[in-house]
């Protein structure tokens, strides 16, 4: 990087942040994520004795520059947890390299919102998977908000990149918003990193996105709006 751009850069790394939509199903590409998106690619919900698989509904319409990581969404039924969660980690490894062979980014990421009975299965799980991924593809993993200020989920994460979800963060919403703006040092490293994710529905001052070299932005209206094309961060709350 020329001098000039590495000096604007540390001055004000919000110009030089990459702005990364994630696109689920029935999403469309907004304008300013053009350069890369992070795409759902399948969805697995584990539920009783069931493991549920469910590809992308119908693949979004890029432009053929448009580098994909694609993402695995595992959910964790809390009307009926499964059984034996054991038994679908072969399952949710095979599904992970499957999404990871279909990516262009190097990257592929794992969505998956353990419950703390499940933290040990989560934490050998991410491990597995990157034992499993070639070298050359990284590894990054979303991370419940409130995961942020439990050490036991983040330490030592097999993860090339942990992305915390900074929005429908329930009851403990009200207390990570203050700490995200007034006392952020005191979340987990993991959370303080390279990558978070926020939603325009749900809008911070603009100094905590600033923070990070990557934001991963989650519409509830599939970036279909008016104004979805508009960058995440210059938008009025909606």
């Amino acid at each position: 990087m020329p001098a000039v751009l590495l000096i604007l850069a540390l001055l004000c790394p919000a110009a030089f942040a990459q702005q990364t939509a994630w696109l689920w199903d029935e999403a469309r590409l907004p304008t300013w994520s053009v350069h890369e998106a992070a795409v759902l690619q399948r969805h697995i919900l584990l539920t009783g004795d069931d493991i549920l698989l469910r590809p992308r509904k119908r693949w979004p319409a890029l432009p053929p520059s448009t580098l994909v990581t694609p993402v695995l969404h595992v959910e964790v039924s809390t009307v009926n947890p499964p059984v034996d969660i054991e038994k679908s980690r072969a399952i949710i490894i095979s599904a992970l390299l499957d999404a990871a062979a279909r990516g262009s980014s190097g990257w592929v990421q794992l969505d998956m919102e353990a419950k703390p009975s499940q933290r040990v299965f989560y934490r050998s799980l991410v491990r597995d998977i990157r034992a499993a991924l070639p070298s050359r593809i990284k590894l990054s993993v979303t991370a419940l908000a409130w995961w942020c200020r439990a050490p036991a989920w983040l330490d030592d994460l097999a993860a090339d990149e942990v992305v915390p979800m900074f929005f429908r963060m329930g009851k403990d919403s009200a207390a990570m918003r203050a700490i995200l703006e007034q006392s952020p040092t005191t979340l987990h490293a993991s959370c303080r990193a390279r990558s978070a994710g926020f939603s325009p529905q749900e809008p911070f001052a603009s100094a905590v996105s600033e923070r990070y070299a990557k934001n991963y932005w989650f519409d509830r209206y599939a970036w279909k709006r008016d104004g979805a094309d508009l960058p995440p961060t210059s938008r009025s709350p909606e």
